[in-house]
This record gives structure tokens, C-alpha cells and sequence, in this order.
């Protein structure tokens, strides 16, 4: 929750370079360690592939460690934070009712998220805030994109299934005070994000009537606006416009980008194909891109790119594998679940769905999972997503058993 409710200043606390993220990742390690449900999670193919991914990740560390030192360490986070998943994945699986703890912890978190964001945003865009010690960021530090990555995910468990306790115009009027506050201030790919995870969430269940209703207020919002003030949406439109068309709008950092992009694909393909540049490696300054001239920018905004490049071709195909193959399983679930008549079930895989969309979206215009704050939460909702399909193949009447 903290780092969904304070971003990048979160990741922060601690004493460096143990910060609580890493602190959290030992003690989820010697937990994982002593548990003996291990074998139960073998079961499932995407943990193999995942421990394979993990592997050659490493493999592609070591070596660059005693040259890069702690450059290769911090880059490797990439990779290291899939134990999230193992970790996760492995305790639900253990003791099934502990999933049941963990959606109503989730559906918690939405409650505190969607009252607690648009004050935590303004509050960061108005007062200047201290930053920890040690940290470039302060206290509160939140990135648009990361935000619309978990309202997509909340609004997918709102409207998906029926164990959000929230009432339902209290939600509608909160998510719009949320959409007002953040989409608007938000960047292209926050935006995309959250049109492609709506655009999931209204396909599956284009039905409900959440989902019309939400889609009713928010063209009667627009309308309203748009009367009396006409140029009030121009900015995000052009926002959104810049994505697919060039509209002179951000146009200058979105042709560096693909320069950037299309300069490590081709020179990956070519130079780098079996083990890319390893981790540790400046993609930025290393390559000759390096926007602000002083080395900081070592990713390329795009997470499946810096994969590729780190990792290499085999690398990448494994990344795709991963990827895919979880959220074609959840797919799958989904459909099932929904075919049974299974609402809770279903509303959980359509979540999980729903943030993948969203956070698959981000990660190809930021960084993202290249660190905590991004990170963490994809692989604890894969670990989620690797535990719910094998809880729902043993115990199917779980939240029935739970309602008895």
C-alpha cells in the first residue's frame, strides 16, 4: 500500500542500500525457504519458464557484477523482483483461506486508495514536501502512470465482481474525482493504460451495468464541460492524439524515444543477439542516447526493450513467454469461471487481467518494473494470478465454503 499511496518516496525508507523493498524480499526469501508447499506451485508450467527467465537473468549478472559493481546489482532488480511472485504464490497455495484474507486486505486497499489519492495528489503537486535522507524523491512522489495502473485494477474489481463492500455511488463519484484529478495532470502512457484496461473491463462485461453507467455520467461530464468550456479538455486530447498521430504535441521526446528504441533492437539483433549487454550497463550514455547528458537515464522507457537488450533475444522470447502465457491462463479462468456463473472467481481473474493490461501498457513507455515502486506490485499480482488458477482448480467452492 505504501508504495501505491506515496510512489517512488516510499521505496525510499530504510538504510542504504537495504531499503524496504529488499528488507521485505529477504525475509520473503527465509520464508520461501522454509515452506513446503514449493512442490504444489511446481505443478504449473509458467513457473517453470518463470524460474527459467529468472535464471538466465542471472546468468547475465554475474558476470557484469565485479565491473559494474552496484549499477548491475540495482539493474538486476528487473529480474529479481519475480521471487515477489514465488514468494506469494507459494504461502497463498500453502493455506488456501489466506487468499481469501488477502481479497479482503485488496478490497480494503481500493477503499483507502480511491478516497485517500486525489487529497495525497494534490497535496504533493502544491506543498513542497521533504524527501528522506539519502533519496531524490520526496515523501510523497507519485507518477500518473502508476496510479492510473492501479485505478484501472480497482475499477476492474468494482465493476467485475461483488466483493467490493463500496457503495456504488459513493464509487462512481470517487472514481471521477480520482479521473478528474489524476487523468487529466496524467502522461500518454497513463492514459493508454487506462483506456486499454477499460477497454478489457467494458469487452467482458459490456453488459453490466456499472460499466454503462460510468460510460453514461462520464459523456454527461464531458458534455457539461465541453459547454461551458470548450478548450478545458485540449490538453488530454492532444495528450492522447500524440500517441498515434503527430500533432506536434510532445512529438520531440516521443521521435528520441524511437530512435533510442529502434538504435538497441536493431544493434541487439545484430551485435548482442545470445546474452544482450547484461546488466550494469549504461543503455543510456553506453549507447550514445543519453537525454539529459549526465548518465542518469540508464533505461529506455520501454521495459520489454530494456529486456531485450539486457537479456538478449532467448531472453526476450522467455520474457514473452512469461508474459503471455500467465495472461492467456487468466484469460482462460476467466472465461471459465464466467461460463460457471462463478461472479467471484471470474471478478478476481478479470482484475488481475485488467492490471496486466494496464501495467504491460506502462511498461512500454516508462520505467517501471525496472523498480519497486512498479515492480513489486507486478510480480505480487503474478504470484496472485500463479496461486488463484491453482486454488480454483483444488478448491473451486472456496469463497462458497467462505460465505457457509
Amino acid at each position: 500500500m505504501g508504495y501505491a499511496l506515496c510512489g517512488r518516496g516510499f521505496s525510499y525508507f530504510g538504510v542504504p542500500p537495504a531499503y524496504i523493498g529488499e528488507i521485505t524480499l529477504i525475509f520473503g526469501l527465509f520464508t520461501l525457504s522454509i515452506n513446503k508447499s514449493i512442490p504444489k506451485l511446481l505443478k504449473l508450467p509458467q513457473v517453470w519458464f518463470l524460474i527459467i527467465f529468472m535464471v538466465w537473468c542471472c546468468l547475465n549478472t554475474i558476470p557484469y557484477v565485479p565491473i559494474y559493481g552496484l549499477d548491475a546489482i540495482r539493474d538486476a532488480a528487473l529480474w529479481y523482483y519475480t521471487f515477489f511472485a514465488l514468494i506469494v504464490a507459494t504461502l497463498l497455495i500453502s493455506k488456501p483461506q489466506r487468499f481469501l484474507f488477502m481479497v479482503a486486505q485488496y478490497g480494503r486497499f481500493c477503499r483507502i486508495f480511491i478516497i485517500l489519492i486525489p487529497f495525497l495528489w494534490l497535496i504533493s503537486r502544491t506543498i513542497p514536501l521533504p524527501s528522506l535522507p539519502g533519496s531524490g524523491a520526496r515523501i510523497i512522489s507519485l507518477k500518473p502512470a502508476d496510479t492510473m495502473t492501479h485505478l484501472s485494477g480497482i475499477t476492474a474489481f468494482f465493476v467485475g465482481s461483488s466483493l467490493l463492500d463500496f457503495q456504488p455511488l459513493l464509487f462512481t463519484l470517487m472514481f471521477f474525482v480520482n479521473l478528474g484529478v489524476v487523468a487529466l495532470n496524467s502522461n500518454r502512457s497513463g492514459t493508454l493504460a487506462f483506456l486499454n484496461a477499460f477497454f478489457v473491463l467494458g469487452i467482458a462485461n459490456y453488459k453490466s451495468s456499472k460499466v454503462w453507467r460510468i460510460i453514461t455520467i462520464i459523456i454527461l461530464v464531458i458534455l457539461l464541460v465541453f459547454i461551458f468550456n470548450p478548450e478545458f479538455f485540449e490538453p488530454l486530447i492532444n495528450r492522447v492524439l500524440s500517441i498515434f498521430i503527430d500533432n506536434n504535441e510532445r512529438q520531440g521526446s516521443k521521435e528520441y524515444r524511437l530512435e533510442w528504441w529502434t538504435y538497441l533492437i536493431k544493434s541487439t539483433f545484430s551485435d548482442y543477439f545470445w546474452t544482450g549487454r547484461g546488466f550494469g550497463f549504461n543503455l543510456g550514455a553506453g549507447t550514445g542516447f543519453d537525454p539529459l547528458g549526465d548518465g542518469v537515464v540508464r533505461s529506455p522507457h520501454n521495459g520489454h526493450i530494456t529486456v531485450l537488450s539486457r537479456t538478449g533475444v532467448p531472453g526476450f522470447v522467455l520474457w514473452l513467454v512469461i508474459q503471455l502465457g500467465w495472461a492467456g491462463s487468466i484469460l482462460s479462468k476467466y472465461l471459465q469461471c464466467r461460463k460457471k456463473g462463478q461472479t467471484k472467481w471470474s471478478g478476481i481473474f478479470l482484475t488481475l487481467l485488467t492490471y496486466w493490461v494496464a501495467c504491460m501498457t506502462v511498461t512500454s513507455f516508462e520505467v517501471i518494473i525496472e523498480g519497486p515502486t512498479g515492480g513489486i506490485w507486478l510480480w505480487t499480482m503474478y504470484g496472485i494470478g500463479l496461486a488463484a488458477m491453482q486454488i480454483y482448480k483444488r478448491y473451486p467452492q472456496l469463497f462458497d465454503a467462505e460465505a457457509e
